[in-house]
C-alpha cells in the first residue's frame, strides 16, 4: 500500500471515529435529559416529594442507551466509507434507524416508569426521541458538510480509471470531468476497449492500455473507482471486466444504456451524470450484519446443544481407525484459503495420488463414513468454521483451489462465488446435490449464483428448511 493510500485510510478511520463518538455522546446526552426529567418532574409529582435523588443506575442506563444506539447505527452500515457516501441517503437511513429505535426504546424502557398520568409516558418519550433526533440530524449535517468542503478543497481525492471506447467516452467526457471534480475523483487515465493501436490522449487523459492491463493499473495507481462506458456492441466484454474489478476491490460505475435506465438501477446524480453502481456486496450492511449475528448465535447454540452427538460421532470415527477430524484447505470469500473441519469419512491416505472427487460408491469411504455422509453428520464440525468467521450457515459450498481453477477455465463467472462467505449448506446443495465432476460443479454453481443475486434473510431460512428435510430423508452422498 502506498503512503498516499495509507494516509487516506487513516483519514477515513479518523472520520469514522468522529461519527461514532458523536453518536455515543448523543445517546449519553439523550438519556441524561430523560433521567433528569424523571427525577426532577415525573417522580416527584408521582410520589409527592420535592425532588428525587439520582442513583448509580444513571451510569448503567446511560452506558446501555449509548451502546444500543451505537450498535443500531453500526448494524445498518452508517460508519462505513465515511468519505464516500451520499449525505442525503445517510441522513435518510439514520432517520429510519431513529424512528425504529425510539419506538423500541419506549416499549422496553419507558413504559414501566412511575408516572402520575399517561401523558407522562409521552412526555418522556418525546423528550428522549426529540433530543436524539436533533443531535443526530445536527451531526450528520455538520460532519457531512466538513467532509464535503474538504473534498471540494481537494484535501481528499480518489484515483479513478475510465474504461471504454473513445467515441462513448468522448460523448460523456464533460459530464465525467464535472462529476469527478465534484466528487473528489482524480481521473488517472483511460483503458481502451476497442483493441486498436490508437494511443492518443482523451482530453489530456493518457491512454494506459487494453482491458488485460486493468489489474496492473488499478494496483499501480491505487485506483478506487472505475467508470465503464462501453457501446452496446461491446457488452459481451462487461462480464470479464466486472469479474476482474470485483476481485481487485474497486468500486464499479457504468454509464447505462436505455435498458439500464428503465430497469430502475440508475440513481439521481447531483452532478447531472447518470451512473449505475455495481454493488460488490450482494447484501446491504443491515442484512450482512444480521446474517453474521445469526450465524454466531446459531452456530454457538448448535455446538453446545449437539456436543453429545459430536462427542459420540467423534468416538465412532476414532474407533474406525485414524483421527476423528479431517482438515482440508478450501477457498473462502475473496478466494482466501482456510481450513475446513469435517468428521473423517474416508480412509487414511485417500488422496495419496492427488485431489479426487468422491462418487456414489467410492471405495475410499469408510463404513461409518457412508452413514455420516448419508445424514451429512460429517459436516457438523463446520459450525466451528462459522463461529470463527470463515464460513456462514448458508452460502455456496467452498471448493479446493485444484478444482476451482478447473471450474474457472470453463466458467469464468464462478468468480462471483467469492463475493460471499461459503456455507455449510447452499441452494446448490439442496436443489442439485453433491457433484462428482467439474461439469456437475458448474451446473450446481448456477444455483449458487442465483442465490447470491437473491440473498436475503428469508431465502436463508428457505435453504435451511430444505436442508433439514434433506437430512431427515438421508439424501446425502
Amino acid at each position: 500500500m502506498s503512503p498516499r493510500s495509507r494516509h487516506l485510510n487513516r483519514v477515513a478511520h479518523g472520520w469514522r471515529i468522529a461519527y461514532q463518538v458523536w453518536d455515543i455522546l448523543g445517546g449519553l446526552l439523550a438519556y441524561t435529559a430523560l433521567y433528569s426529567f424523571r427525577k426532577n418532574i415525573l417522580e416527584p409529582a408521582r410520589f409527592g416529594l420535592p425532588e428525587m435523588a439520582w442513583d448509580s443506575f444513571f451510569y448503567w442506563g446511560a452506558l446501555i442507551t449509548a451502546g444500543l444506539w451505537f450498535m443500531s447505527m453500526m448494524m445498518v452500515g452508517l460508519y462505513l466509507r465515511p468519505l464516500r457516501k451520499s449525505r442525503l441517503k445517510e441522513l435518510s437511513k439514520a432517520l429510519q434507524v431513529w424512528a425504529i429505535f425510539s419506538v423500541m426504546y419506549f416499549m422496553l424502557f419507558i413504559l414501566d416508569d412511575f408516572v402520575e398520568g399517561y401523558s407522562g409516558y409521552f412526555k418522556s418519550a418525546g423528550l428522549f426521541s426529540g433530543f436524539l433526533l436533533l443531535w443526530t440530524v445536527l451531526g450528520k449535517i455538520l460532519l457531512g458538510y466538513i467532509i464535503r468542503h474538504r473534498i471540494k478543497l481537494r484535501k481528499f481525492t480518489f484515483p479513478t480509471l475510465l474504461i471504454g471506447d473513445r467515441e462513448t467516452l468522448s460523448q460523456h467526457i464533460e459530464g465525467l470531468l464535472r462529476h469527478a471534480y465534484e466528487s473528489g475523483e482524480v481521473l488517472a487515465g483511460w483503458i481502451n476497449t476497442e483493441g486498436n493501436g490508437d494511443r492518443s490522449p482523451l482530453q489530456n487523459l493518457p491512454m494506459l492500455g487494453q482491458p488485460d492491463d486493468v489489474g496492473h493499473w488499478v494496483d499501480k495507481l491505487h485506483v478506487e473507482d472505475c467508470i465503464l462506458a462501453l457501446p452496446s456492441q461491446q457488452h459481451d466484454r462487461l462480464t470479464p471486466l466486472i469479474l476482474d474489478l470485483e476481485m481487485l476491490g474497486a468500486r464499479i460505475f457504468m454509464l447505462p444504456d436505455t435498458y439500464g435506465i428503465l430497469s430502475g438501477m440508475v440513481g439521481i446524480d447531483e452532478h447531472g451524470l447518470p451512473l449505475m453502481e455495481w454493488h460488490l456486496d450482494p447484501m446491504d450492511p443491515w442484512q450482512r450484519n444480521t446474517k453474521r449475528l445469526g450465524d454466531v448465535i446459531l452456530s454457538a447454540l448448535a455446538l453446545l446443544v449437539l456436543s453429545p452427538l459430536l462427542i459420540w460421532v467423534g468416538i465412532l470415527v476414532k474407533m474406525d481407525g485414524g483421527p476423528a477430524f479431517y482438515r482440508q484447505e478450501r477457498l473462502g470469500r475473496k478466494a482466501k484459503p482456510f481450513k475446513i473441519v469435517k468428521f473423517r469419512s474416508m480412509g487414511i491416505g485417500a488422496e495419496h495420488s492427488g485431489p479426487q472427487l468422491s462418487s456414489e460408491d467410492d471405495p475410499r469411504i469408510t463404513r461409518i463414513g457412508k452413514w455420516l455422509r448419508k445424514y451429512r453428520f460429517d459436516e457438523l464440525p463446520q459450525f466451528w468454521n462459522v463461529l470463527v468467521g470463515e464460513m456462514s450457515l448458508v452460502g455456496p459450498r467452498p471448493e479446493r483451489a485444484f478444482f476451482a481453477e478447473q471450474i474457472l477455465e470453463k466458467a469464468p463467472q464462478y468468480r462471483h462465488i467469492y463475493k460471499v462467505q461459503p456455507g455449510i449448506t447452499s441452494w446448490g446443495m439442496v436443489r442439485y446435490g453433491y457433484a462428482s465432476s467439474v461439469d456437475q460443479m458448474i451446473r450446481r454453481m448456477e444455483y449458487d449464483l442465483v442465490y447470491i443475486e437473491n440473498m436475503s434473510f428469508f431465502n436463508d431460512i428457505k435453504v435451511g428448511i430444505y436442508t433439514v428435510w434433506t437430512v431427515i430423508q438421508g439424501r446425502g452422498k
